[in-house]
């Protein structure tokens, strides 16, 4: 919902409750008493409307307190009306200390990504591209007249704070932070959150269930646990033996951990594809999907026989994921590529969740800058996908994880999923990740 903010007013101090959001300790009041003696009240209390005309303080406790005890008649206040779920009031208690005089560099920070995290629990993650929905880091910085790139900062430099302490111990100012997290590889920072959060992680959260389904390991040696036909859906997201690192990096597009990026050599896709297609027949249930991306060029007829010779039917017809824009490596000559293809193949004789569906997707794609593996796809992209296949309660098998969106997509729509990852700094990122999402 959006919250509707009155104008600030002068309202007696008589008629402002505290309600059950009283603090129990107050601290140190005789600071902010000469403070406000000083300067007066520069930032109003925060107050919702009741139905009885009286109003609700939601922040300011301390200053209330002050005022009440110096017997100020009235005070300025901040109206809030209409009904305000728990999250909301806590957004507005976080914002409303924003502007305080005396607050600490770190103390910002923390609070930049309190609100920002709290802001995305309302709204939901945004998603790439134009007309998704979601709370958004520029929404963030609108609301404190901040630019995007000084709150990314912030939260890099909240985050970074709670996982390495003892770094900027030293630190007075913001500057000094930012210099110390431009020293450290990003890849480090996310494996020790990413450490953080698994020794910190409770048992029933979703946390750790995504957690638990991002299996670090092997897919050949991990599926070999898996029974028989007990899944529903494969998706496959298999390396394109088509030398991804060096064609990324001649697009102009940087690799986040390019270095844990594993590719198949050319001569050996054909058993890497068998081997795979082989595996993952044998665990799918009697009725049931395969998806699988690929490079069609040079692989299109490779992929497709492979498909049939472990078992499965398919068509030519493929699926396809389209983009607003593409890119060539020679413009002068090719047309700019702007799409990607999979194959869905089937075992047995299963039924569409959407029947009748196109097989165009039509998604904006992740920019590179917001990438944790270089084939990372939309999470909008994915759902889609796999509720156009899978019915609520099937389980999903995702042997190549990378990202980890698939995990993400499958918990939204109630299915159960589980992969495996040799990439240990993909699994970091997608553990901090999903605690932004969950927090």
């Amino acid at each position: 919902m959006t919250i509707n903010v009155g104008k600030v007013a002068m309202v007696p101090i008589t008629s402002i409750e505290i309600g059950e959001r009283a603090r129990q300790e107050m601290g140190d009041l005789q600071d902010l008493e000469n403070s406000l003696k000083e300067s007066g009240l520069i930032q109003p209390l925060a107050v919702k409307l009741l139905e009885n005309g009286k109003y609700l303080l939601l922040a300011g406790e301390r200053r209330y307190t002050v005022l009440l005890t110096n017997q100020v008649l009235e005070v300025p206040v901040r109206i809030y009306e209409g009904e305000l779920s728990e999250l909301e009031m806590k957004v507005i208690e976080k914002s409303e200390n924003f502007y305080r005089k005396d607050m600490e560099y770190y103390e910002y920070d923390s609070l930049i990504n309190e609100i920002h995290t709290l802001e995305q629990q309302i709204k939901g993650t945004s998603a790439p591209g134009p007309g998704h929905g979601g709370h958004k880091l520029k929404d963030t910085a609108e609301m404190f007249g901040v630019t995007d790139a000084s709150v990314s900062t912030a939260i890099k430099r909240a985050e970074a704070r709670d996982a390495f302490p003892e770094l900027f111990e030293s630190c007075k100012t913001q500057k000094d932070a930012t210099n110390v997290i431009k020293k450290m590889s990003e890849s480090i920072i996310k494996e020790t959150i990413a450490e953080k959060l698994d020794r910190d992680k409770q048992g029933g959260s979703t946390l750790t269930k995504l957690a638990n389904c991002y299996v670090l390991g092997d897919f050949f040696e991990g599926i070999k646990k898996i029974p028989d036909g007990v899944m529903h859906l494969v998706e496959i997201d298999p390396p394109y033996a088509i030398d991804l690192n060096n064609a990324k990096m001649k697009s102009g597009e940087s690799i986040y951990q390019q270095d844990q990026y594993n590719e198949v050599p050319s001569e050996a896709y054909r058993e890497f594809l068998f081997n795979t297609f082989k595996e993952s027949y044998r665990v799918m249930a009697d009725h049931s999907w395969l998806l699988c991306w690929f490079a069609p060029q040079p692989w299109f007829e490779v992929m497709f026989d492979m498909i049939i010779g472990a078992g499965f039917n398919t068509t030519r017809m493929v699926g396809i994921w389209t983009k607003p824009s593409g890119q060539s490596k020679r413009p002068e000559m090719h047309l700019a590529n702007s799409y990607e293809m999979f194959f869905y193949a089937w075992k047995g004789r299963p039924a569409l969740n959407k029947a009748g569906r196109s097989n165009n997707f039509n998604y904006a794609p992740v920019p590179p800058q917001n990438k944790t593996h270089p084939t990372e796809r939309p999470l909008d992209l994915m759902k889609d996908i796999y509720n156009t296949f899978a019915f609520p309660g099937s389980r999903v098998l995702i042997p190549f994880l990378g990202s980890g969106v698939g995990l993400i997509a499958g918990h939204e729509l109630g299915l159960s999923s589980i992969g495996f990852e040799l990439g240990k700094g993909y699994r970091d990122s997608f553990l901090v990740k999903v605690n932004s999402m969950v927090n």
